[in-house]
């Protein structure tokens, strides 16, 4: 996420790129076809599409949403997270500016105690999403 959010007229010119679905399901995509790839690289096209119907031939359905889960799942974690988090950073500056000099001081407080956490999260995000990565690699890759 980014520390400062700008608007203008009620649209919103700079914000977190990653509070866009669309990056972050580009993000989770790249993951998917680099797994894949690295599959593909390590074990050959074939034995690469073997491993989709093993042990029995049924299992490939359920593989194949499997995939589309993981898919989904890696790119909306980070948009949900991040989203939440500026969604409620907007919320705390309309209250900071709900009642004039009575609520600004401790709505700044609020906010710059709500910002260091937003950090805190994105970087858990971020390692998560390694990891993930990581992992989906990994098993693309091993027997």
């Amino acid at each position: 996420g980014l520390i400062f959010n700008l608007s203008w007229n009620n649209q919103e010119i700079l914000r977190s790129p990653t509070a866009d679905p669309v990056v972050t399901l580009t993000f989770s995509l790249m993951v998917i076809v680099l797994a894949h790839f690295a599959g593909i690289a390590n074990k050959g096209f074939g034995g690469y599409l073997k491993g989709y119907v093993k042990p029995f031939a049924l299992m490939l359905p359920v593989n194949i949403i499997e995939e589309l889960a993981n898919f989904l799942t890696l790119g909306l974690r980070i948009f949900g997270n991040i989203f939440a988090g500026e969604l409620l950073l907007k919320l705390v500056a309309g209250v900071a500016f709900s009642h004039g000099a009575l609520t600004i001081i401790p709505g700044f407080l609020l906010e710059l105690l709500w910002q260091g956490f937003s950090v805190f999260i994105g970087s858990i995000q971020a390692y998560v999403f390694v990891t993930l990565t990581t992992v989906y690699i990994s098993r693309k890759v091993s027997e």
